[in-house]
């Protein structure tokens, strides 16, 4: 049996909404989409395992005109990160798939960082009496370089490495905050035009959320220190109150001045600006 691959890959951004789109596109007749990350092209324990392991992944997808996968940390050109990053990863993509669909999905990087150092902290990556503000912009930041909290809105940077291989075609960008809180039906048709699928096809409810971040110092404590109760916790997590932790106002401004330039630059390349990534 010939071995199938993806035509078209979801490669992030990391808490931008590209969980919500993996599950309505799979909904759409005419695309498979595999279930889960798979961790391919950016993970050197499973790049190791070569493109024979990765197209089994793919089996299922029947006779499906696109068939694709969702791993966000694929967008992390040259990161140098921790847990087998592999900061090729771009490179490895088209390597192995030079003429493959990209979509990325972007949200206000400030936004975007507190949300994912939330999920850094929740998961149990870092200790929960830790201050945010010092992991975010203080003295303890290096502590989540690693885990790319401040890299993955640097998208311009990130995306120029990408169209340095793929044509600018096969790029797709949406806007998290436009074409998936304000108007996902709108974003959805994006999708399926730039996939060359039925644009018109009905995904019914669209608007619910998908890997909501619920946080509580109980689990955050649990995870980090006595994290062989992870799957008790999980459980029980959504009867417990949700509580994320917030920086405070000067860590934004911080955060807002460290993204201004890079921003601009990406306005520039998508040729407009995003009004709601500006701070009043």
């Amino acid at each position: 049996m010939d071995k199938i691959l993806p035509n078209f890959l979801i490669i992030g951004a990391q808490k931008a909404g590209t969980s919500w789109l993996a599950r309505q596109l799979q909904k759409h007749p005419d695309i498979f989409l595999y279930d889960h990350e798979i961790h391919f092209f950016d993970k050197k324990y499973n790049y190791g395992k070569g493109i024979d392991w990765y197209a089994k992944h793919f089996e299922g997808s029947g006779n499906k005109r696109m068939v694709g996968e969702k791993t966000p940390d694929y967008l992390w050109a040259n990161g140098r990160g921790v847990e087998g990053h592999l900061p090729d990863v771009h490179i490895n993509i088209y390597s192995n798939l030079p003429n493959i669909k990209l979509i990325a999905v972007l949200r206000n990087p400030v936004d975007r960082a507190i949300s994912a150092l939330n999920h850094i902290i929740h998961s149990g990556r870092v200790s929960p009496f830790l201050n945010i503000n010092e992991l975010l912009m203080g003295s303890k930041k290096h502590l989540v370089e690693g885990h790319g909290v401040l890299d993955y809105g640097r998208y311009h940077t990130l995306l120029t490495a990408f169209y340095d291989y793929f044509s600018a075609e096969n790029i797709l960008v949406l806007i998290f905050e436009e074409d998936v809180i304000v108007n996902p039906e709108q974003g959805l048709k994006k999708v399926c035009n730039f996939l060359g699928v039925d644009a018109s096809y009905d995904f019914g409810y669209i608007r619910q959320r998908i890997n909501e971040n619920r946080g509580n110092n109980v689990t955050r404590i649990i995870n980090y220190y006595l994290p062989i109760l992870r799957p008790f916790i999980r459980r029980i997590s959504r009867f417990l109150p949700n509580k994320k932790l917030k920086p405070s106002k000067d860590t934004i401004q911080k955060l807002f001045e460290f993204y201004k330039e890079e921003n601009q630059k990406l306005f520039n390349l998508l040729g407009r600006e995003i009004p709601t990534w500006k701070k009043d």
